[in-house]
């Protein structure tokens, strides 16, 4: 095997290191060269003193830059001994993720960056402490450089990986928002440790219309003797902080009879249509939503099974905090099963041949791969089951595609507003109990909508930026394969 690279021993010309502590600081001394005029094409590398770097790290960093000239910062995946276990963990990095960023120093160290985009930078902050790179990268976003994944090993730690620390994260995170952002942010503590919850400061709170299809007459027969989906839906609203007068409600019944509403009064305001089709027309979820969204009167909409009830208070702000991005196209909830587990956190594409629910059966306090249920990121997919966006962008991709008469209509939704560039965002931060299938019932799969599905995402599924090709894809369970022979595992 070839020698392993040395950062600070091994640098190949044309490559230039700045040297942090073990825990990222950044010295004046070392800042200095990055303000230092490197020429055009030409790369640093930040990282700590002796860590270790695949053999073949400037082969795999000329071949990214030839694949992606238009990347500015590259970063990897990095392996960290456990001191417990004594194992070599790896943390494999979703591509680009900001909103994870927020959440979790989830990149860490070494960081590639090609001369051109460090001139655009300018500086290292030196008093941002260990987030002196955290801070690069968050300017690095605003300045519009494209920061990318290699997702391969680069680099081997020892038992401490390099992460910024929380408060000298949150004071860059507050540092960025205020010279970026026209809206203040709240940084507050996540559900992990190490982890932060960012919501945006949304001072005056937009009317937003919740979009929910119910049906009466589930399995052909009309429900009696039991409180309907529905009613336990608007009676569990109630419980929201949200102002209720800022709430809309369009409720999309399948029979012209209110009497399941008759003499119930909610403090938001409800309004109700009946969605017909024809006798034999088999049910349709995606027409039906359709018809249901373009009758908003609102620009902000969450679309809604009507079998949710709500477990958290804040779940509206939370979903908005990313709706009300511009360059976000759609946001899923974090949804449990009335037992109390996963039901949704998340869908990696390309598991099972597919496409899965990410820990889905999983008790809701299990632990996950780098606490990815519990924290905001940006999956390619999420459920449909609560999903926030606006209106103008449904009416921008033309809504649901109708030939997905009951399953793959949100994905393909979410891959199609993803494929015009805009983020799909999972926040735990909104939670919510999911009766699956309780009012519509069990379904299979058409085969000729399995078949077009695929036709058009298959390729798409089988590298899922928002995922990695080394994360195991025969379990809902994300984990690593197992590795074998890699560099990192044996001695230097």
């Amino acid at each position: 095997m070839s020698k392993i690279v040395i950062l600070g021993q091994s640098d190949r010309e044309g490559f230039h290191s700045i040297l942090t502590s073990a825990n990222g600081v950044i010295s004046q001394k070392e800042a200095k060269k990055f303000s230092v005029g490197i020429p055009t094409d030409e790369w640093l590398v930040i990282g700590p003193r002796k860590t270790e770097l695949h053999p073949h790290v400037w082969d795999i960093l000329a071949q990214a830059t030839h694949q992606r000239p238009d990347v500015g910062i590259f970063y990897g995946d990095d392996v960290a001994l456990d001191a417990h276990s004594d194992t070599w963990e790896a943390a494999l990095k979703p591509d680009w993720d900001f909103t994870l960023l927020l959440a979790s120093d989830y990149v860490g160290l070494p960081l590639f960056i090609r001369s051109a985009a460090a001139k655009q930078l300018g500086y290292i902050d030196g008093e941002q402490g260990t987030a002196a790179s955290y801070d690069l990268l968050l300017r690095a976003r605003a300045t519009g450089i494209t920061i990318a994944r290699i997702p391969e090993v680069l680099a081997k730690i020892g038992t401490q990986r390099v992460r910024a620390a929380l408060e000298d994260r949150v004071s860059a995170i507050k540092a960025w928002s205020a010279s970026t952002s026209d809206l203040p942010i709240d940084v507050l503590p996540g559900l992990k440790p190490e982890t932060l919850r960012v919501d945006r400061h949304l001072s005056d709170l937009p009317e937003v219309t919740l979009v929910v299809p119910t049906r009466q007459t589930a399995s052909g027969s009309e429900v009696n003797g039991r409180v309907p989906f529905v009613i336990k839906f608007l009676e569990s609203l109630t419980s929201s902080i949200y102002p209720m007068d800022r709430i809309h409600v369009l409720l999309g019944d399948d029979v012209e009879s209110d009497d399941i509403y008759v003499g119930r009064q909610w403090p938001f305001r409800l309004r109700r249509m009946v969605t017909r089709r024809a006798d034999g027309e088999p049910f349709n979820y995606a027409a039906k939503m359709n018809q249901l969204w373009r009758e908003s009167t609102t620009e902000y909409v969450i679309l809604m099974n009507d079998d949710i009830t709500i477990r958290s208070s804040d779940w509206i702000q939370a979903l908005l905090t990313f709706s009300t991005q511009n360059d976000v196209g759609g946001v899923g909830a974090r949804l449990l099963y009335p037992t109390g587990e996963i039901q949704h956190a998340g869908m990696p594409g390309g598991v099972f041949g597919l496409v899965t629910h990410a820990w889905i059966g999983e008790p809701s306090s299990a632990s996950t791969y780098q606490d990815w249920a519990s924290v905001h990121r940006e999956w390619s997919m999420v459920t449909g089951a609560v999903f926030a966006t606006r209106k103008s962008l449904l009416e921008e991709v033309n809504g649901f595609d109708e030939r997905f008469r009951l399953d793959f209509n949100d994905i393909d939704l979410c891959l199609k507003l993803r494929m015009l560039g805009y983020r799909i965002v999972y926040t735990p931060h909104a939670e919510l109990v999911h009766h699956e299938k309780g009012s519509r019932g069990e379904a299979s799969w058409p085969a000729s909508e399995l078949a077009l599905f695929l036709s058009r995402w298959g390729r798409f599924l089988e590298d899922d930026p928002s995922f990695h090709p080394k994360l195991s894809k025969i379990h809902h369970k994300i984990q690593p394969v197992e590795f074998r022979n890699e560099w990192w595992q044996v001695d230097a």
